[in-house]
């Protein structure tokens, strides 16, 4: 997507909005509890909130509640549930809501399913036909962002851990922004080294940034990021926001001096004679560059809560389509015995007439 530019308010706005809450407990890496709000500035999508307990516009989780809710035990406009679903539209074992298919039961105003209660009622596997959909679906949007994600996820991310074992070629690190903050973001005002900001509306989305290449370290040395190659920011925690007279959306997401990034992606190593901290003998220093197909990626969150949450999207996935092929055969296994049922009931009653 090309950059471009456009204006923001001439005065700068202290308003500060978290953009997502994350529980500190968790149950393995998962959040016990994950609440998201809004769009996310670096993509201007709609993140999903992941965790057992999710809540957002988009939700996933053991209990699931939003718009659109996926989990074993789903609430929202449109719920898919593996176990219950409560909804507008809702797909469960059992389910309830304006449209409700059931496997094994439903109630709503059209209900679907074997035992359905509604004003309008209908049977049929329509369950499973939503499972399978829906299923199908959610694992090719968790593969498309494991794409995105792949260098940070991915086994040979174990490579290395720290900026000293970088070599030529890629590698991974975790390490803090030492570079001091000379830029400002236009719409907080806060203080920052690096900072992208995002207008969407209706037929709108311009997008704009600043900071060219930034510093980070760990214990064992320090390296750059050049932020002017290909890089695929995944979103701050936090973010700033404010609603334009248009309906259009204002927002911005920035990096700060202290903030801890994970960064994968290809390095090289560059003479940096000026530099504070030498990488060996020699003002030598790794430098995070990405191309058009294997750009960096740059995140503030975990590798470790980044797989939890691609392996509960597949094993939801996986999940609705065993479901929906376990709901598939006992339709299949129902329809073969009334069939049979059917066909033993006229033979006896042809032998019975015989018989007379």
């Amino acid at each position: 997507m090309a950059v471009q530019e456009f204006s923001a308010p001439a005065e700068p706005v202290r308003r500060l909005s978290t953009y997502e809450y994350r529980s500190r407990l968790k149950i393995g890496s998962l959040p016990l509890i994950h609440i998201v709000r809004g769009v996310d500035p670096s993509t201007g999508a709609r993140p999903p909130a992941i965790g057992v307990i999710a809540i957002g516009q988009v939700a996933m989780g053991v209990v699931a509640i939003g718009q659109l809710a996926v989990g074993g035990i789903a609430i929202g406009q449109a719920a898919l549930g593996l176990g219950w679903g409560i909804g507008q539209l809702a797909t469960g074992i059992l389910a309830a809501g304006q449209v409700a298919a059931g496997a094994l039961g439903s109630v709503g105003q059209v209900a679907l399913g074997p035992q359905p209660l509604g004003l309008i009622e209908e049977g049929g596997p329509w369950a499973a036909m939503a499972w399978l959909a829906g299923g199908l679906v959610l694992a090719l949007c968790v593969l498309r962002r494991l794409r995105t994600l792949g260098p940070l996820v991915s086994r040979r991310a174990d490579g290395s851990a720290s900026i000293a074992a970088l070599r030529e070629g890629w590698g991974r690190v975790e390490a803090r922004v030492v570079s001091e903050n000379q830029l400002r973001a236009p719409l907080s005002n806060r203080p920052c080294v690096y900072w992208q900001s995002l207008r969407v509306g209706p037929g709108i989305h311009m997008q704009e940034r600043a900071g060219g290449e930034i510093v980070v370290a760990d214990e064992s040395g320090s390296a750059h990021l050049d932020l002017g190659g290909a890089v695929a920011f995944i979103k701050n925690d936090s973010y700033t926001e404010l609603p334009a007279p248009d309906w259009s959306l204002y927002m911005e997401t920035f990096l700060a001096k202290g903030d801890r990034l994970y960064v994968a992606g290809p390095v090289r190593l560059e003479p940096y004679p000026e530099s504070n901290s030498l990488y060996r003998a020699g003002a030598v220093s790794p430098v995070f560059r990405g191309e058009d197909d294997d750009p960096v990626v740059i995140t503030t969150q975990s590798p470790d809560q980044l797989r939890a949450e691609l392996r509960l999207g597949l094993g939801l996935a996986a999940g609705l389509v065993l479901a929906a092929v376990i709901a598939f055969g006992h339709a299949a296994a129902l329809g073969l015995l009334a069939v049979g049922s059917c066909g033993g009931l006229r033979g006896w009653m042809a032998r019975g007439t015989a018989d007379v």
